[in-house]
Formats: C-alpha cells, sequence, structure tokens
C-alpha cells in the first residue's frame, strides 16, 4: 500500500474471529512466515468498538485467530470469542478495523482475496453461533426482563388470591376431608 494511509473496514462482531483466523491464513498465502504473522498483527492490525470506543490491539486479535489456550486467555477475548463487544455491557454489532501499512504487505489485495474465498465457499448460513448471540441478547434486553419480572408478580399474585379464598393450589394445599357427624347420619330403612 503506498503512502501512510490506513485502510479501514467494518465487521460483524460475531464473525470476527472468523474473520481474524481466515486473514491469518490469508498472510500464510501472502507468504508471510509464520514467525512474523505475530508481528504483522501487532504493527499492521487494530479494531475498535463503533459504539463504545473500546481499542483492541493487533496482539489480541493475533491471539483472536489463534485456536483457544490458556496463553491468550483474558476477559476481553473471552467476550471476543463469544461475539459480544470486549466491554462488558456494550452491545455493539461492529467493530472497526484499521489496517496500518506494513512492509511490502498489500491489505487491498489480502481483504479482496478474503472476499473471494468467501464467494467461493459460499456464504455462511445463519448458524447455531448467530442464534445463540440473538437469544443472548434477547435475554439480555431490559425490556424482556421486566416482562418476566411482571409474569412472576401476576401468578404469585393469581396464587395469593386463590389460596385466600379458599381455592386448591396444587402442590401446595392439601384439599380438605370433610367427615359428617355420626348423630347426623340416619340408618336406612328397608
Amino acid at each position: 500500500m503506498a503512502g501512510n494511509d490506513s485502510l479501514t473496514r467494518q465487521e460483524y462482531l460475531p464473525k470476527l474471529e472468523s474473520f481474524c483466523k481466515a486473514l491469518d491464513g490469508m498472510f500464510a498465502r501472502a507468504g508471510v512466515r509464520a514467525e512474523t504473522s505475530q508481528e504483522v498483527w501487532r504493527l499492521g492490525v487494530a479494531a475498535e468498538c463503533v459504539r463504545c470506543g473500546i481499542r483492541v490491539y493487533g496482539d489480541e486479535l493475533y491471539a483472536l485467530s489463534q485456536p483457544p489456550s490458556e496463553k491468550f486467555a483474558t476477559l476481553k477475548l473471552g467476550r471476543l470469542r463469544r461475539g459480544d463487544c470486549a466491554r462488558e455491557g456494550c452491545n455493539s454489532y461492529y467493530y472497526r478495523l484499521t489496517f496500518y501499512p506494513y512492509d511490502n504487505l498489500d491489505w487491498p489485495a489480502l481483504l479482496a482475496g478474503l472476499e473471494d474465498n468467501k464467494t467461493q465457499g459460499g456464504e455462511e448460513a445463519a448458524g447455531p453461533g448467530m442464534a445463540l448471540h440473538a437469544w443472548r441478547l434477547l435475554v439480555r434486553s431490559p425490556a424482556t426482563q421486566r416482562v418476566a419480572i411482571g409474569m412472576v408478580v401476576v401468578a404469585l399474585l393469581l396464587a395469593v388470591r386463590q389460596w385466600r379464598i379458599g381455592g386448591r393450589i396444587p402442590l401446595l394445599r392439601e384439599p380438605r376431608q370433610f367427615q359428617a357427624a355420626p348423630e347426623c347420619i340416619t340408618p336406612r330403612q328397608q
């Protein structure tokens, strides 16, 4: 890339890990040796959340491109691997990746190669990872939590009402056993 201009690209957060893995694979195809790959990540790539602005540096993105291990285990990376923002509590969906000039590395060609691989292999279907991410966002939603609390309160009020008027609450209250007084029973006439 000529000049000192950097290149930016926005990436969907739940796909950030797979993007980093694919980019690391493109480094190998571009002739970057495995020993210098981490240096390319450290000096040539950075990311930033579009909502909260937290920065994720190249070393962390390199760790994201590698299989999970104790060596790279941090809370920040754990959240990124789950498809969440690195900052706890941020509900962002996108990260802005910035690619800085590095030696003779042609970022536009590498990124175009990633797009070619994606179109040749077909677009990824929304799999269980996407469904899990959507479910997690739904459960964390304040509106969902309010509705759940409201339903619990209504159920408790109905149970208290039923108990107060003498109704039977399954598993909580035994049915009443009535017995007739012996003097009220008349013998049958035959």
